[in-house]
């Protein structure tokens, strides 16, 4: 059995109350399941640093993967022109949601996904 890797990175008290929305608007009631899925799951894209903070990241959020999933999330980072894992979570944490959530949440009909949604943004 693979042993499971402990992920962690920092952010902003402002990034971690956007990440924490983006996670219950898509039906997520935990923050190491989202932040696993969309660190996988999510396409590559081009990276660019618009929109990050600068303040100092205080605020430490993690996951455990297995070493193949790993390797994978290397593999996505590389991909998308990330020079650190951190950057590449924050980025997806913050942004690349959508692409991943509709792919894995996507359980029951359309309505029902459309519904938890609107659901989540009423709170």
């Amino acid at each position: 059995m693979d042993t499971p890797i402990h992920i962690s990175f920092n952010v902003t008290a402002k990034q971690k109350e956007t990440i924490h929305s983006r996670m219950t608007e898509n039906g997520f009631n935990d923050i190491s399941s989202y932040l696993k899925v969309v660190a996988l799951k999510t396409q590559t894209f081009t990276f660019t640093s618009a929109g990050m903070e600068s303040e100092e990241a205080l605020e430490t959020l993690q996951f455990k993967i297995t070493p193949s999933q790993k390797e994978k999330l290397d593999e996505k980072m590389k991909e998308s022109g990330c020079e650190t894992l951190t950057s590449y979570l924050q980025y997806v944490a913050l942004h690349a949601v959508v692409t991943a959530v509709v792919e894995v949440r996507s359980t029951g009909g359309f309505e029902d996904m459309l519904a938890r949604i609107a659901n989540s943004r009423k709170k």
